[in-house]
Parts: structure tokens; C-alpha cells; sequence
């Protein structure tokens, strides 16, 4: 059974996930912005392939979500944790790409909000799954 994360490293988490929910509230404003543009097409697979990096990018924080709440050592906990954050914030960045590139501030604003869910769902590092609670 792993050890509960240091205060310390909840502190710095915590404010990692302050930082992404800020890095998100401005890519939502960014992509609201956009809103009165009319969307175009990306040229070739650029598209295709765009939509893959989102894809994946939700993958990888669906991953390291499921790796931080198993039972693993505090610091690679942590280092999941951060990577959640991480992985959110670059959905948002990725939305304001779409929007700004495209236009099309529907699938703009949708990466951004998959970031807030990532973002605002978080990762139980107290051990309460463990401990028969969820």
C-alpha cells in the first residue's frame, strides 16, 4: 500500500491544478472570441490529424489519471497527478488552436471544456478507495 502524498507535494499539486483551470479560463475566453468567424476546413489530413492529437491527449490523461489512483509509490502519484494537469491544460491549448485556425469555435470550446472535466475531476491521493470508501 502506497503512502499518502507530502503536504508539501499536495501543496504544489494544488496549485498546479489552480494554474491549468486559469490556463483553461483563458482558452475558453479565446475560443468565445472567436465565435463570430465562419468556420473553414484545415487542407488535407491536417484535420484528420489534429483531431488525433486531441484524441490522444485525452487518452493520456485518462491514463495517467488511472495510473495516479492505483496504488503506486507517492512520487510517480504525483507525477501522474501533474501529468493530468498537464494533459488538460494542453486539450484547452489544442481548443484555442481549432478555434483560432478553423473558426469552428464548437469543436474549439470542446476541447476546452474535456480540459475542465480533467481539470475539476481530479485524483484521490488520500487512499479512500483503498480504505472501501468509493
Amino acid at each position: 500500500m502506497s503512502a499518502p502524498l507530502p503536504h508539501a507535494t499536495q501543496q504544489s499539486l494544488a496549485n498546479a491544478r489552480r494554474a491549468a483551470l486559469v490556463v483553461l479560463a483563458a482558452c475558453g475566453l479565446a475560443v468565445l472570441a472567436t465565435t463570430s468567424r465562419t468556420p473553414t476546413r484545415f487542407a488535407g489530413t491536417l484535420d484528420s490529424l489534429l483531431t488525433t492529437g486531441v484524441i490522444l491527449l485525452a487518452l493520456g490523461a485518462i491514463a495517467a489519471r488511472q495510473i495516479a489512483a492505483s496504488r503506486i509509490e507517492a512520487r510517480i502519484r504525483a507525477r501522474c497527478v501533474l501529468a493530468v494537469y498537464g494533459f488538460a491544460a494542453a486539450l484547452g491549448i489544442a481548443g484555442v488552436f481549432f478555434a483560432l485556425e478553423t473558426g469552428d469555435a464548437l469543436r474549439g470550446i470542446g476541447s476546452v471544456l474535456g480540459g475542465f472535466i480533467f481539470a475539476l475531476a481530479g485524483v484521490r491521493t488520500d487512499g479512500a478507495r483503498r480504505r472501501g470508501v468509493l
